[in-house]
């Protein structure tokens, strides 16, 4: 049991606050289909799509190339860029995000109890159009959001959380960070002094990281958090 009072709670967004994996599948299903494909090759090409992207783990570079050398018909496949197919995937997985109140319901009440903070990795435009479309925008203060493309570091670099700490004068001892990623969420921030926690979806554990606390979905937080104050 955690003993330590905590004030601050850091969020990871894509697949922590969001289900990045769902909205990918819908972008990449609805991609193929304007490719051209149909059941059964379309449901196949889907799965095999969502295994190799790896919740999002796999380097978009390489998902990208390999996306379009795969699956990519015609002038789709001699004309897209790798950089094209990412950000059409960027914008369409945005544009398919749904607010869930559940999990804003959580939100509601965690920020009655702790400093809300986003962290995450990506570009700024869109990681700002997931959390306007997830309508998760009323939780965090501007001060508190940090999107690695508008930054100078990233994750799983600790400056990134170093910077955070800096900037909002955070006491990494009654810190949290919550996320999906071990190395991004857990091992980072840990090198900063902060205290973790995995949200693991039920997924094991292979990387010998230890986070302070692991939960299998992020609405869990708001039953446990009492504890922490």
């Amino acid at each position: 049991m955690l003993t330590t009072s905590i004030n601050t709670l850091i969020f990871d967004l894509d697949n922590t606050l969001i289900d990045r994996n769902a909205a990918m599948r819908l972008a990449v299903h609805d991609l193929l289909k304007i490719w051209g494909y149909r059941d059964p090759q379309l449901k196949t090409a889907v799965k095999e799509s969502i295994a190799y992207d790896n919740w999002g783990y796999t380097d978009r570079a390489v998902f990208c190339s390999w996306f379009l050398h795969t699956y990519a018909k015609g002038d789709f496949r001699s004309k897209m860029t790798p950089a094209a197919l990412l950000t059409a995937l960027q914008v369409m997985m945005a544009q398919r995000l749904q607010p869930d109140p559940s999990l804003n319901g959580s939100l509601h009440f965690l920020s009655t109890q702790f400093q809300l903070v986003l962290a995450s990795n990506g570009g700024g435009n869109i990681q700002r159009a997931k959390l306007s479309r997830a309508g998760l925008e009323p939780f965090f203060q501007p001060k508190a959001i940090f999107i690695s493309g508008e930054m100078k570091y990233e994750k799983p670099n600790p400056a990134f959380f170093q910077k955070i700490i800096e900037q909002l004068k955070l006491d990494p001892s009654s810190t949290m960070v919550i996320g999906d990623n071990l190395i991004h969420d857990v091992m980072a921030p840990a090198l900063c002094g902060m205290l973790t926690c995995w949200v693991s979806h039920g997924r094991e554990n292979e990387a010998g990281i230890r986070p302070n606390k692991v939960i299998k979905n992020i609405t869990e937080i708001s039953r446990w958090s009492r504890l922490l104050t």
